[in-house]
């Protein structure tokens, strides 16, 4: 992950970095066993670097990846007493091997950090994105409820009103999270910004072509996102779970969106600042699957503060059961087939108001679209 210093990172967003965890909170995870998957990723180990730093009880890490549970396992296991971590490597998209790692490590909490999140590429990848951010959700969520874990789901700004296959799969783990909400088990769902710095992120882009000498892609300059810190992400995840409440979607505040022609201004000022040269800008257009501005909820849902004066909360409303476990079975059958466009299908029957990009359903996924609609589903595709 490529890395930047507080001071950069404050300038880059044109605010100062939050701090949201106290000292008394950090102690708060002394003695607690915690698991997380998708350690070896850019927020799963930022994780595992600050609960390693708390003292846990046992510390299990779960990706899919060797090299990157080898690397994180390498980084903080001088952090720790021995036994105390416990690297794992098994994909969550295999429910047997989710379950045999919750019966050895028995967790109190479990941060669920491991998905597919770029935006294009899951527009390639239907069925790929849709098996690891859908089922590897459900795989998850049902061993902590077996196991009486503490549950996060660590989710994005792109599943309120989805025009992304990535954003589609984000809403309906969502979906899937809410649902097993009940009084003896109260998961959360956290949903981040673009955090900056994080791997394939805008940042590590411009400054990878900015120190090639390369001309720096820009999408859309009067686009805009909201922007958050690896640091700030993980300690919003952390703050949600000691807040022990569930059943409940949080966010941080991260000020006002920034337009993204004004964050590549930026950095290719910081990046003069450390002796390289200016390179030009390439505008490119928006790419599919993603949006000109990002919202950080739906329409017709408000935010309220909480205790908290930098994180805020919004109760969804009741989850539709019924649809979630016939989107479920859809997706099963479509992805023992492989089968891209009836995926697609059932992340449309899934979402309501998923709109997937025109490429999307123009590329081989009208078939299944339309046969959504006729069952009654998703009124985009009448047009296509």
């Amino acid at each position: 992950m490529t890395t930047f210093t507080e001071r950069e990172l404050a300038h880059l967003l044109g605010r100062p970095v939050r701090q949201v965890l106290s000292p008394q909170d950090r102690r708060a995870f002394a003695g607690r066993r915690v698991l997380i998957t998708g350690a070896g990723g850019s927020i799963g180990s930022e994780l595992a670097r600050q609960v390693a730093a708390c003292g846990p009880e046992r510390l299990t890490l779960v990706d899919h990846s060797e090299h990157a549970l080898f690397q994180i396992e390498r980084e903080i296991a001088p952090m720790l007493p021995d036994r105390v971590l416990d690297p794992v490597l098994a994909d969550v998209t295999r429910s047997a091997f989710v379950r045999q790692a919750f019966r050895h490590s028995r967790p109190h909490v479990v941060y669920h950090a491991a998905a597919y999140k770029h935006v294009t590429m899951s527009e390639r990848a239907v069925c790929a994105a849709s098996n690891a951010n859908v089922l590897g959700t459900v795989h998850v969520v049902t061993a902590a409820r077996e196991c009486g874990a503490r549950f996060i789901l660590i989710s994005s700004d792109k599943a309120a009103a989805p025009t992304s296959v990535m954003g589609a799969t984000k809403r309906l783990a969502e979906l899937v999270v809410l649902r097993e909400a009940s009084v003896t088990f109260r998961p959360a769902v956290v949903r981040f910004g673009n955090v900056l710095g994080s791997s394939g992120s805008l940042l590590t882009i411009l400054r990878d072509c900015i120190r090639a000498g390369q001309p720096v892609p820009v999408t859309d300059p009067d686009a805009t996102r909201y922007f958050m810190t690896a640091g700030e992400a993980v300690s919003l995840v952390m703050k949600v779970d000691l807040a022990g409440q569930g059943g409940e979607t949080y966010w941080l505040d991260m000020g006002e969106p920034i337009r993204i022609g004004d964050l590549v201004e930026r950095m290719l000022g910081l990046e003069a600042e450390n002796g390289f040269a200016r390179v030009p800008t390439q505008v490119i257009g928006l790419r599919p699957g993603e949006k000109r501005q990002e919202r950080l909820v739906e329409q017709g849902i408000s935010m309220t503060a909480t205790r908290h004066p930098r994180i805020w909360v919004a109760r969804q409303p009741d989850v539709d059961g019924r649809r979630v476990d016939t989107a479920l079975r859809a997706l099963r059958r479509a992805l023992a087939r492989a089968d891209s466009p009836a995926s697609l299908a059932a992340l449309i029957a899934a979402v309501p108001d998923f709109a997937p990009c025109p490429e999307a359903l123009q590329s081989g996924q009208r078939d299944s679209a339309d046969a959504v609609v006729a069952a009654g589903g998703h009124p985009l595709a009448r047009a296509v």
